[in-house]
């Protein structure tokens, strides 16, 4: 089934032309553990960083329109006073991707979400966990055909359960990115 799927995905694509997108981002997020912010349940006036990544890799299905398949994260870490608590969501799924007019760069992703939590603060539990993400982005793109530059916003957001504790884990982040792009 998957292979006739993939089959009628490539023979739908007009001509043959690869789309890849590589990048990191910068911005804010926040991390919820059961409907309630890690900001008041475990670190409380913590200094925060929020950093996105993501690799999209997928063909051309008409002039504007395009499919690919996307590997994103957003890690959020909390930290003070050399402890942190770092949260980290992936993304893997499809990416479908618009340009509406030249230069301007749509797209979303939706997909399988696994996380890969870590700390460095003793007898604090961190169980790893499944669930969904989506991602959302809108972007300059510097060129028009071959090699360019991405710049744009990127909403993530991904739910999770986790492993042992059964608890909910929400994030939600917000980042600036530049990512390499050629179509």
């Amino acid at each position: 089934m998957k292979k006739i799927a993939l089959l009628l995905i490539f023979l739908a694509i007009p001509s043959f032309a690869i789309y890849i997108d590589a990048g990191l981002g910068y911005g804010g997020a926040s991390t919820e553990v059961d409907d309630k912010s890690v900001d008041d349940i475990i670190c409380n006036d913590c200094d925060e960083l929020a950093v996105s990544f993501g690799v999209r890799v997928g063909g051309q299905v008409s002039e504007r329109f395009w499919i690919a398949g996307q590997l994103a994260g957003l890690g959020h870490r909390y930290y003070k006073s050399g402890d942190y608590i770092q949260f980290n969501s992936y993304l893997f799924g499809p990416s479908f991707i618009f340009y509406p007019v030249d230069h301007f760069h749509l797209s979303g992703s939706v997909g399988f979400s696994w996380t890969a939590n870590q700390t460095d603060i003793r007898g604090l539990d961190m169980y790893d966990g499944v669930g969904a993400a989506i991602e959302f982005t809108a972007a300059y793109d510097t060129g028009v055909r071959g090699h360019g530059v991405l710049l744009g916003m990127k909403l993530f957001s991904s739910s999770n359960e986790l492993e042992t504790s059964e608890k909910d884990l929400s994030m939600v982040g917000v980042t600036l990115f530049i990512a390499y792009v050629h179509k």
